[in-house]
């Protein structure tokens, strides 16, 4: 059974259903963040993802799974726009 992009980026999944592959999450936290460039870190075992805010500085994340990459992406995002950085 394979989860759906929403199921990976809201942090839905069910217990007795395994883990998508690293790369089918990529695909999907790259649908859900567009002007990232994120990847899985197979000698780190970690999603990255690097975006360019407004002004040109770099910004980027480092995360465990899924859900904490949404979570730390999202809050950049909303600091971003409320900042105007």
């Amino acid at each position: 059974m394979t989860l759906t992009q929403q199921e990976i980026t809201s942090g839905i999944a069910l217990a007795s259903v395994p883990a998508p592959d690293p790369a089918t999450t990529v695909r999907a936290l790259s649908g859900r963040f567009p002007r990232w460039t994120i990847w899985w870190g197979e000698s780190t075992g970690r999603y990255w993802g690097m975006c360019r805010r407004a002004r040109g500085t770099l910004v980027s994340v480092e995360a465990k799974s899924a859900q904490e990459f949404v979570q730390k992406a999202r809050d950049i995002e909303y600091r971003t726009l409320q900042n105007n950085l």
